[in-house]
């Protein structure tokens, strides 16, 4: 059964994502959860791997080393 046909899980997902409390540490989790389904109910169901990638890395960026920290 595809999301975009039924409407019935993207609702459900919204009721649950608002009732986290504010600055929850699963925030990442639900936004990227909440963009992905919203993103397969904008298609066939189906989200390519390029898709997927950005979603990912727009809610966990990769932490890339700082040239200015050292450990000694």
């Amino acid at each position: 059964m595809s999301l975009a046909r039924t409407g019935c899980l993207p609702l459900r997902l919204q009721q649950a994502a608002a009732a986290m409390p504010p600055a929850t540490p699963a925030q990442p989790f639900i936004d990227a959860l909440t963009e992905l389904v919203q993103a397969q109910a904008d298609t066939d169901g189906f989200v390519v791997l390029h898709r997927w990638a950005e979603i990912l890395e727009r809610h966990f960026p990769p932490q890339l080393p700082d040239p200015d920290h050292t450990t000694e």
